[in-house]
């Protein structure tokens, strides 16, 4: 509770108030007597200077009326005060007071109201000032109607019960109170619509249904006075006994929860943004918004009541004034009671012209709201306010023991919040409350209840001692144990929205575009740029290392996803952390992401090493290692030996796997560290390069020629001839597939007395084909091989292929030692086989002396059936393209005897003009068209029918 309003008597010692009204520096009092008393009153606009309203009586109207003045209201349109007296409405001049007319019709009214708004013609949609007065007469509700200050029509309206109270809510619509229920009443249409009416059949379940019930209760118990009260947002206050609910301008309740006065008040009025009620004790003010009793002013015996901006409060003797604090004032008031919640809920209200710095005063509270909240074990509402807000995460973590916050601990931190805090009584910090200070608009001053104004000073003690009483029974929840887990749960939801907020922020100032400017302004700019950044980066580490310590202590199974991805965690810390709790997934985790990789190799290297664990064996160092990708390829060599001295099968996949970034290796660079190591690792990532990455280049092949020479001489040495088969049979079907070697630098290399077939594959490669045939024949004795060799020659070229059957031959018959004889037999055969693709001159030629004829019948066979197929074949041949010229020759006889018939009429179907004496282009199909014409349909592709 706080004081919303200065209580100032300003009339005193009056006999028979029997009604008020004020408006502008006037106040209006109907007596008992038919008196009408008229005062001016000088007043401040607020009650903060301890300034008391001065009254003045200036005029008393004796003649005003012969009978209690029952009701008192203006309409300032026509400069009219309207009165009710014995039961008649009057209309009387607002300045001298003198009668204007008596409303004849009103004869028996008991009440009246009176509204005035714009509407709009429904044909021209023209503004109309329109004024409407309802007057209560028995059991008819009669409607007075002003247009721009001109008497327009009466209504007469029929009404089931005599009306006790009603208001206008709408344009057309009033709401009536009669004894037992309340209806709303279109004056246009003459429609009434019951409220609270009772539903048959299946009762309606909810809230509102128990709102409904618990009013019809009140009516049943006791039936007091029905109060009607429109209020802003389109909502009106029905009020009967002591209950209060709020209803749309269609009938339907608006709000879960009604008011429950202590007691069945008297008036109900409202002054924004507070509802005002009489009780038979006491005057009792709440907030519309959050229902609560704002203030309870103890004036006994009050009845009338004058609402709106001016706010008097009467009884039939006494006219008190309440005057409002100022809303700076009132807020002032709510957070030195740390009623925050109160405090926002007034700022929400409140316009932001009638308050300097709003937005901000707003926010200062809501955070130390949030604070309080904390600081009282609602960590659900206090995080949740700490992310609408979008708090600083420093400010938020400090709040917490230093597991979590770590250098931000504030002292006494283990007990739940800082001394500092305690010393305040606000349970925010003193940041929070310096800045409270300096944003208030005005100082409270020290006594703001005058020497008339009792009823405020009893309130302001009252209010003061239950706010210490408060004090002392509100105490800090201890962040321990489960408290502490519930708390930390709830900072994890505000750091992810945090850490979410941040990276768009940096994101968006790293990539903000730089434009022309002057250099002074461009440094200042920087400058700003690089300080902000830095606090981005300051706050992103905070929140993260709060992020991991915060999942460590609730679920760790999450601090593996959040070290993965890019994060701003503090490493000295968090390293310190994981290696405490043995999470070695996650520190290397952690070592990737910052770029620390010789840490977390080394960690790996160590771990790898023993006998047990998740990071044992060479994987996980392989999996890291193939990632790094050439930034870091330095460090991939240093590492991978001790993997590939331990595990050389598995540790291969370092360099071989089919990865983008192992294919970025330098392989000159990868293939020297292999062969540092091991013979076979470098054959192995040769044959990988050359057969699944298809490098072409020379010096690879060339190396992994020697790499395979050099590996038969080992196993030559060492006797394993398994081995050594397996390695000649890769040489071999490397040397006769490739095409990217040097021959000549690899023929130094092989011995002499070894590896024929290797020499005759390269010898071939060099065109040295006589040599590498002596070799099958010869040194191998294999006469296939040869003469496979021959045929594949052959078969990639012919005229070539002739020549080395020619050359095989010449081997055979002519040996390069002396001491070998010719071999005639593989001659034959081979004359046998292909003669018919060797020059028989030639072979004749070379024959020796000693050849049996009977021996060269099936090449002479052979050749001379070829020879009589090659005739036949070019016979066939002539006869063929003799007949086809034969029908060219005709086709062009054709074409020559073909005529075209120009005459005058004869038009181009392209431009469709004659075409005279034109050069012109005949079509196929016989069109004719100009020679220019053609052309065109020919890039249009246009077909001529």
């Amino acid at each position: 509770m706080h004081d919303a309003f200065q209580v100032t008597t300003v009339v005193d010692k009056l006999s028979r108030i029997e009604s008020i009204f004020a408006h502008g520096d006037r106040l209006l009092i109907g007596t008992g007597v038919g008196h009408l008393l008229v005062y001016d009153i000088k007043e401040p606009l607020v009650a903060d200077d301890n300034e008391v309203p001065e009254v003045t009586l200036v005029q008393t109207i004796k003649t005003f009326s012969k009978r209690p003045i029952e009701q008192l209201d203006i309409i300032k349109e026509i400069d009219v005060l309207v009165s009710l007296s014995d039961g008649l409405v009057s209309l009387h001049d607002l300045r001298t007071f003198e009668l204007r007319m008596a409303l004849g019709k009103t004869k028996g009214a008991n009440l009246f109201a009176i509204q005035t708004m714009v509407e709009m013609t429904p044909e021209e949609q023209i503004p109309v000032l329109t004024t409407r007065l309802a007057v209560a007469v028995r059991k008819k509700l009669l409607v007075f109607v002003w247009k721009d200050t001109e008497f327009y029509e009466t209504k007469e309206l029929n009404i089931p019960d005599r009306i006790k109270a009603m208001a206008w809510v709408g344009l057309t619509k009033i709401c009536l109170g009669f004894s037992t229920e309340y209806a709303l009443m279109d004056v246009e249409e003459g429609q009434l619509t019951e409220l609270f009416a009772p539903t048959t059949g299946v009762a309606e379940a909810g809230p509102m249904s128990t709102l409904n019930s618990l009013y019809n209760m009140s009516i049943g118990a006791r039936g007091g006075k029905p109060m009607i009260t429109k209020i802003p947002n389109n909502e009106m206050l029905l009020a009967r006994d002591h209950v209060s609910i709020f209803l749309g301008l269609d009938g339907t309740p608006t709000r879960k929860v009604g008011i429950e006065w202590s007691g069945a008040p008297e008036q109900i009025g409202y002054s924004y943004p507070y509802v005002i009620a009489i009780l038979p004790k006491h005057v009792e003010v709440r907030n519309i918004q959050t229902l609560t009793l704002v203030q309870q002013i103890d004036l006994a015996n009050t009845k009338f009541l004058n609402q709106g901006k001016l706010v008097y409060v009467a009884s039939t003797s006494q006219i008190y004034r309440l005057t409002p604090f100022s809303f700076s004032s009132q807020i002032d008031q709510l957070v030195e009671k740390k009623e925050y919640k109160e405090a926002v809920s007034l700022l929400d209200q409140i316009d932001a012209v009638l308050i300097e710095n709003k937005e901000k005063k707003l926010k200062s509270i809501r955070t130390a709201y949030a604070h309080d909240l904390f600081r009282r074990g609602e960590y659900d509402k206090a995080l949740g306010l700490f992310q609408e807000l979008d708090t600083p995460a420093a400010e938020v973590i400090s709040l917490y023991p230093e597991m979590i916050s770590g250098n931000l601990a504030k002292k006494d931190a283990a007990s739940g919040h800082g001394s500092e805090e305690e010393e305040d009584g606000l349970g925010i910090s003193k940041k929070h409350r310096d800045q409270l200070e300096e944003e208030s608009d005005l100082q409270r001053p020290s006594s703001r209840a005058s020497t008339r104004s009792k009823a405020t000073s009893q309130q302001s003690q009252q209010s003061q001692q239950k706010s210490k009483k408060s004090e002392m029974t509100t105490s800090t929840v201890p962040l321990t144990g489960l408290n502490l887990h519930d708390a930390v749960t709830y900072l994890i939801r505000y750091l992810t929205d945090k850490r979410q907020k941040l990276a768009r922020k940096l994101n968006k100032g790293g990539n903000s575009p730089s434009g022309p400017a002057s250099l002074a302004s461009s440094s200042k700019q920087s400058e700003t740029t690089t300080d902000d950044e830095e606090d981005l980066l300051y706050q992103a580490m905070l929140v993260d290392t709060s992020l991991l310590k915060s999942y460590m202590m609730t679920n760790d199974a999450l601090v593996g996803p959040l070290l993965r991805v890019q994060n701003h965690c503090n490493v000295e810390e968090c390293e310190n952390i994981l290696m405490d709790k043995k999470k070695y997934k996650e520190l290397v985790d952690l070592y990737n992401c910052k770029g620390l990789h010789g840490r977390a190799l080394d960690l790996l290297e160590k771990l790898g090493k023993q006998s047990d664990g998740p990071l044992r064996g060479v994987s996980p160092t392989i999996r890291y290692l193939q990632k790094l990708g050439l930034d870091h390829f330095d460090l991939v060599l240093q590492y991978s030996r001790w993997i590939l001295e331990k595990d050389p099968e598995h540790g291969m996949d370092i360099f071989i796997d089919d990865l983008t970034e192992v294919e970025t290796f330098p392989r000159d660079k990868v293939l020297k560290h292999l062969e540092s190591i091991s013979n076979d690792l470098a054959i192995q990532y040769l044959e990988y390069i050359i057969e699944e990455l298809h490098d072409e280049s020379p010096e690879f092949h060339n190396r992994l020629v020697i790499a395979y020479l050099d590996k038969i001489h080992f196993d030559k040495k060492g006797e394993d001839k398994e081995t050594k088969s397996k390695i000649r049979t890769k040489l071999i079907s490397f040397l006769t597939d490739s095409s990217c070697y040097k021959a000549e630098k690899i023929l130094s290399r092989l011995p002499i007395d070894d590896l024929f077939e290797e020499r005759a594959i390269l010898l071939s490669r060099i065109g040295q084909h006589d040599q590498a045939l002596d070799i099958y024949v010869y040194k191998l004795k294999n006469y296939v091989m040869a003469e496979e060799y021959c045929t594949k020659v052959y078969q990639e070229d012919p005229v070539k292929g002739e020549k080395m059957y020619l050359t095989l031959l010449k081997v055979y018959f002519k040996p390069t030692s002396g001491h070998q004889k010719p071999l005639v037999e593989p001659a034959l055969e081979l004359l046998a086989h292909h003669g018919s693709h060797i020059d028989a001159k030639e072979v004749l030629s070379i024959l020796p002396r000693e050849t049996k004829l009977h021996g060269l019948f099936p090449f002479f066979e052979k050749y001379i059936r070829e020879a009589n197929k090659n005739r036949n074949m070019d016979l066939i041949v002539k006869n063929l393209l003799k007949a086809e010229q034969i029908q060219v020759e005709e086709q062009l006889m054709y074409y020559r005897s073909r005529a075209v018939k120009i005459t005058e009429d004869r038009m181009c179907p392209q431009c469709n003009k004659r075409i005279g004496n034109s050069v012109f282009a005949v079509f196929p199909n016989g069109v004719v068209v100009h020679y220019s014409c053609k052309e065109k349909i020919e890039q249009t592709q246009w077909k001529i029918i």
